[in-house]
């Protein structure tokens, strides 16, 4: 599919066409294709003639066509049936003769339109009631339902009936669900496990998880056999049919944790490019945004796939998304440089929703027709800095003890309009740190060596560093050490944590030095302001204290002990300490936790942007929109344009059940139509002119602003540079 350019619009805007191809393009899809949509069943049943029968390969590919998608995602191989002619696998009963991938493919082929076979593997339950010796074991020795071992002879199955579904015309493979679980009990103690770590560490596997070195051996024994699984599938597929695509869905980013045992970039490398599920009605409607960066984050080189749902709750609830709400998903992945697949759960007897495809199809030729708009390099401002042995050995069995800080870092700077991307500890080198001119730790309480050495050779050579809450206070197990890994960049000794108690509190000062008056910006500076979440402590040594925190009152036996007002003061509220040609900031209350807590306020937000603004104050673009609004600059230098992406979120109140005694419960909101909104930005580098791509967008040169109003889901304003 080749790009082509832009036609000015009479109106003003940007008229955006589908490009025509000029010679053949030789990609593979996923790197040519933008939308598609995974087709699948609901439940998997053999007790009546009800399930699956009006499934038929003619409808899904003229609903796949009806929704103008550029490939085709089809269940072949789920938890218990094949839905082709299968020699090793049970065919779904009710196809009867029938096999439905050769319909697909034969109803495709006319249309060129690419279609991957969906392969299960874990909670493979035909697989795992069939052969007892695939099964993985707690440490108890009791089986574990659905789990399959990745050390055990299952692999030859799986290979079989990969081998099986390429003897068609297939375009790849997604391969679902490479995990351990997501809860208690995880791993896996069966005899070939216990056998391949004594070889592998000369030691025995320990009765449970014992959090000491044997039990970090253990989280990299899960890491690598997942891994050696999929390599050896991707292998396998690859060595028989090369030009098929192999991806697996990836479970390595926020919110999930050691459990299902997938490190951030050893996993998302695995495959031709990296997949996961954004699903907002579970992870919360930052998400598309925070997973799009992430994997970007975990995997530079891409491509990335962010995968949504067409139901407003879960995948089978046979409900349709307004489709303002799927454009605003759709348009989130596809503006931070991701494909997007939309899953289609069908009705019990096989049946289509025509309704969804409608939908569905508004936005994809949409999203097809401004492709030209979409895949260009990201221009952050901002890195967050994520780290897996944090998540592991701090957060434990409580991923949000870590990741609050992480969640509150990338929605803060989301509302600021801070244009971000993602550092994983595991592939840190010094270049990818200078590709930010402001590096940000929330909250990373493990910090190396190694990482403390980047980090200041970073800032000695002109690079600014963020660091909130209990960053560098835990050794390598997570244990709470009496100084910080970072006390020299941080130009502070570390005094003590306050970990029992999460109310906390900060003043900014009401002084006039530079510094001090960079940082307060429009906040109050005699304002005592709530931080709920840990806090340290620092004595300064070299670095400027600002405005001061405060520990809460306490009193025993008080039912509000965890509700009290600012008392001791505890030390500074802002270090700042300039090192080399960079500078770093502290902030030692958890500002990023607080602003994801039950107790945010938008000054939470604004602090960190303010640190921002002074450790940078003039980015390329500076963007002013609502926090609903979410922004994206990327640079198209074919072109010689930046581009910047708007992406609006509008939804009304939604509906709130309080049930005692398990506190609130809210309902996902559902976004049914877009709302006008005013916006503006400044551009701090020489450029020729800018426009909106939109033709309903008012664009207005203001005072050396360009103020944008639209009530378009999504918009982009072209800045022209060469």
């Amino acid at each position: 599919m080749a790009t082509g350019g832009t036609a000015l619009a009479a109106s003003g805007g940007i008229a955006m066409t589908r490009p025509q191809a000029t010679a053949r393009d030789d990609r593979p899809w996923y790197r040519k294709c933008l939308v598609g949509i995974e087709i699948g069943p609901t439940g998997a049943n053999d007790r009546d003639r009800i399930y699956f029968s009006k499934a038929t390969g003619k409808d899904w590919v003229a609903a796949l066509l009806r929704a103008k998608c550029e490939y085709g995602v089809v269940f072949m191989k789920d938890m218990e049936f094949a839905y082709y002619n299968s020699k090793v696998a049970r065919k779904c009963p009710n196809l009867g003769d029938r096999d439905l991938l050769r319909e697909i493919l034969d109803a495709a082929r006319p249309h060129r339109l690419p279609i991957v076979a969906y392969c299960q593997v874990q909670y493979d339950d035909s697989s795992w009631r069939a052969h007892p010796e695939w099964r993985m074991k707690g440490w108890d020795g009791n089986d574990l339902g659905g789990r399959l071992c990745y050390n055990s002879g299952y692999i030859e199955f799986i290979r079989t009936v990969l081998a099986e579904m390429m003897q068609y015309d297939i375009a790849g493979f997604h391969v679902d669900m490479l995990d351990y679980g997501f809860g208690p009990p995880i791993g896996c103690w069966c005899p070939s496990c216990r056998t391949a770590f004594r070889n592998a560490y000369n030691c025995e596997l320990p009765p449970g998880d014992t959090w000491d070195e044997v039990w970090d051996r253990v989280l990299q024994f899960r890491a690598e056999s997942n891994t050696r699984f999929c390599k050896e599938v991707e292998a396998f597929v690859k060595g028989r049919r090369p030009e098929l695509s192999v991806d697996f869905n990836y479970h390595g980013y926020p919110p999930f944790n050691w459990y299902p045992g997938q490190l951030p970039a050893r996993h998302a490398a695995n495959g031709d490019f990296v997949t996961a599920e954004g699903l907002p009605w579970i992870f919360g409607h930052n998400n598309p945004s925070l997973l799009s960066l992430f994997m970007l984050g975990a995997r530079p080189e891409g491509p990335v796939q962010g995968v949504t749902s067409r139901g407003v709750f879960d995948y089978h609830d046979f409900t349709v998304r307004p489709a303002a709400e799927i454009k605003w998903e759709v348009m989130t992945y596809l503006s931070h440089g991701a494909q997007c697949t939309i899953v289609d759960k069908l009705y019990y007897d096989g049946a289509l929703e025509p309704l969804a495809y409608d939908r569905i199809g508004e936005i994809f030729g949409e999203a097809r027709r401004k492709q030209s708009l979409f895949g260009h390099e990201p221009v952050p401002e901002v890195g967050l800095y994520y780290s897996a042995r944090s998540r592991d050995w701090w957060g434990r069995h409580d991923p949000p003890k870590y990741m609050r800080a992480f969640w509150g870092a990338h929605l803060a700077m989301m509302h600021a309009h801070v244009p971000m991307g993602v550092i994983v500890d595991e592939t840190l080198t010094r270049e990818r740190l200078a590709a930010f001119p402001v590096v940000y730790l929330p909250g990373t309480t493990i910090v190396s060596d190694k990482e403390a050495g980047m980090l200041e050779r970073y800032v000695r050579e002109g690079g600014n560093l963020i660091i909130t809450g209990l960053t560098g206070v835990c050794d390598r197990f997570g244990t709470v050490q009496g100084h910080s890994m970072l006390e020299s960049l941080i130009g502070a000794k570390l005094v003590r944590c306050e970990l029992q108690h999460e109310d906390n509190f900060l003043r900014l000062g009401t002084g006039s030095g530079e510094t001090e008056r960079a940082i307060r910006g429009d906040l109050p500076g005699d304002w005592t302001m709530l931080v709920q979440g840990p806090m340290a402590q620092y004595e300064p040594v070299t670095a400027e204290a600002v405005g001061q925190s405060f520990l809460a009152h306490r009193s025993e036996n008080n039912l509000w002990v965890g509700h009290m007002s600012a008392g001791a003061v505890a030390g500074p509220a802002v270090l700042v300490n300039r090192l080399g040609s960079g500078t770093v900031v502290t902030i030692p209350a958890a500002v990023d936790v607080a602003y994801v807590s039950d107790y945010r306020m938008p000054e939470h937000r604004k602090l960190l942007r303010n640190v921002v603004r002074m450790l940078n104050p003039r980015p390329l673009v500076d963007i002013e929109a609502p926090p609903n609004v979410e922004t994206v600059v990327t640079r198209d230098a074919k072109a010689n344009r930046l581009l910047v992406q708007f992406v609006a979120w509008s939804s009304p109140p939604t509906f709130s059940a309080v049930a005692f005694p398990n506190g609130k419960r809210v309902l996902p909101p559902i976004m049914e139509e877009p709302l006008a909104y005013r916006a503006a930005i400044m551009v701090n580098t020489p450029c020729r002119g800018v426009q909106a791509a939109g033709r309903a967008s008012r664009l207005t040169p203001k005072g050396g602003r360009y103020v944008l109003v639209t009530d378009e889901v999504h918009e982009t304003l072209i800045i022209r540079t060469g």
